[in-house]
């Protein structure tokens, strides 16, 4: 038997840790002094204290962990969940290899260096445009906030407009504004599909008429929704440049997506502009 100390100590952890374990159930200690209140241990549970640091270091949450060490979660969910954790580091890496970049532009420009674009800009109209929409509010800008709010809207659209017949695609839009009202954190996210004129409103969508604009600077972003971005502060950056400013609200059209992988993906970045 180990004392908590020595047991902390060989397993590499606080003993207050050991001790939030066995508060919330996660490593109760094979023995406790019921005079002392001393925790004692099996060297046995050096294993189950492994598995729970691995588990926890893949970024589990301890109420995860401990269905999992336990024994209560299925191999079928397991693998579902470490498929879906994996895919959060993945899209993770990809943004901070985003922001990596842009750093680098920016320490870059502060040694002298102009900022040099990688897009290619055309300037055109928008028509207006009949679409199917639903919407949700996401905790702000940028893809780490947007893209976990913006995805399942597309999904729950579709359902619903599958549901009430109506055959959603192949294209979709997306368009962000920001919340005026309240505290005026976060963004008003919008999810819809062009549908036709004569199709009316449904249950969980609502139909509505997204005006054209007279000018629009555009460009196209491919592959991940992580580093859209950066196509996005590129095509600002040539907005200023080349004497326009921004006169309503963005959009994304999505050219090519589900069900391609999204490295396969076409977004053309649409923002509507005026001369300066």
């Amino acid at each position: 038997m180990f004392n908590i100390g020595e047991f902390a100590s060989i397993g590499r952890v606080s003993v207050r840790m050991l001790r939030h374990y066995d508060e919330i159930g996660l490593l109760p200690p094979a023995r406790v002094d019921p005079h002392s209140g001393y925790r004692s241990y099996e060297g046995k549970q050096f294993a189950t204290l492994g598995r729970i640091l691995a588990f926890k270091d893949l970024g589990f949450r301890l109420d995860e962990v401990a269905r999992i060490v336990h024994g209560t979660v299925e191999d079928d969910t397991l693998h579902e969940m470490l498929a879906s954790r994996r895919t959060e580091l993945a899209r993770q890496i990809d943004l901070d290899a985003a922001r990596l970049h842009r750093l680098d532009a920016r320490l870059r420009h502060l040694e002298g260096e102009p900022f040099m674009s990688t897009i290619t800009t055309d300037l055109k109209p928008l028509p207006a445009q009949h679409v199917a929409l639903i919407s949700a509010v996401a905790p702000g800008f940028g893809p780490e906030n947007i893209s976990p709010v913006i995805g399942p809207l597309f999904g729950q659209l579709a359902n619903d407009l599958t549901t009430a017949g109506i055959q959603p695609g192949p294209q979709s839009l997306a368009m962000y504004e920001a919340i005026a009202s309240g505290d005026g954190e976060g963004a008003r996210v919008y999810a819809a599909f062009p549908v036709d004129t004569e199709t009316v409103a449904g249950e969980g969508f609502s139909i509505a008429e997204i005006p054209g604009t007279n000018l629009a600077a555009t460009t196209a972003h491919y592959g991940s929704m992580a580093t859209i971005g950066e196509s996005w502060e590129a095509l600002h950056a040539w907005i200023e440049e080349n004497g326009y400013e921004m006169a309503g609200v963005c959009r994304e059209l999505y050219i090519v997506s589900e069900p391609e992988p999204q490295e396969n993906w076409v977004t053309e970045l649409q923002q509507p502009v005026i001369r300066s």
